[in-house]
């Protein structure tokens, strides 16, 4: 799982492109639905929900927090 999250398909352009990444993931891939199938879903599949995933994380990891923002307005 070293490679980067290259893909560029619809559902992640838009992912990228929502205001709120968490209400995008409850409105059209919910969690839920992954756990409770992981058995049945394609490594296909599987490969798309870690790829949006990670692209959810690294967003979040590049973003500044509240603390780092607060200094930076010092």
């Amino acid at each position: 799982m070293n490679e980067p999250l290259t893909c560029s398909c619809q559902m992640k352009t838009d992912l990228e492109n929502s205001a709120d990444a968490f209400s995008f993931f409850k409105e059209n891939y919910p969690l839920s639905s992954i756990t409770n199938n992981l058995n049945t879903l394609s490594k296909q599949e599987l490969r798309c929900a870690c790829c949006l995933m990670g692209t959810v994380l690294t967003g979040i990891s590049q973003k500044k927090t509240l603390w780092e923002r607060l200094k930076v307005k010092k």
